[in-house]
């Protein structure tokens, strides 16, 4: 796939399980696919895509650090993926203690603070309402996004020329949802936020 919409398409037709992907243009990544550490179902499941054809990166609610950073970096500039999907869950344990937080002032110690804090930044972000885990995953995936753009300056290059686009979507083992979309890409099931 040479662009970030004819990539999109694929995976979300793959999502929508309406084709098989052609095996033979599979020299390279088509994507890379940033989701949490705890969804059962990885990327390359929920985009019906074979496996290695993605670059799968993993963080615990999405956290964005120096090794998701990298990952991204690869993705874009080594692997030259035309499309980040950012892969929110609406079951996330990360979400989950971030409601759990914002209602109760309860915030878990360790490692996992700062993800929930991650989460929490993305409500106010947002101006997101606690009314459902489905909304805090809205909004934390959309915010993530965003969040790659400002810092890495190799994706926001390639965004800026048009060679990569970001999806920001959540599933929730049935359903994918798309809640914004940056550079050259568009997804016809919503018309939510495009960020350009």
């Amino acid at each position: 796939m040479s662009n970030p919409q004819e990539t999109w398409n694929r995976l979300r037709a793959g999502a929508d399980g309406l084709h098989a992907p052609n095996d033979t243009d599979m020299d390279r990544p088509v994507a890379a696919v940033l989701r949490c550490a705890d969804a059962k179902m990885a990327g390359a499941g929920v985009f019906g895509q074979p496996a290695g054809s993605l670059v799968d990166l993993s963080s615990w609610g999405l956290a964005v650090d120096t090794s998701v950073l990298a990952g991204v970096d690869f993705a874009v500039e080594t692997a030259e993926v035309p499309l980040i999907v950012v892969l929110g869950h609406d079951d996330c344990a990360a979400i989950c203690a971030a409601v759990k937080a914002w209602n109760h002032a309860e915030l878990p110690d360790g490692a996992m603070r700062a993800a929930v804090e991650g989460v929490l930044m993305s409500l106010v972000g947002r101006g997101a309402s606690v009314e459902s885990h489905a909304h805090v995953a809205a909004a934390h995936a959309v915010e993530t996004g965003l969040s790659l753009l400002k810092r890495s300056p190799a994706l926001t290059h390639r965004v800026d020329n048009g060679t990569c686009g970001i999806v920001c979507a959540t599933y929730d083992g049935a359903v994918l949802r798309v809640h914004a979309t940056m550079g050259d890409v568009r997804d016809a099931s919503t018309a939510l936020v495009e960020c350009v």
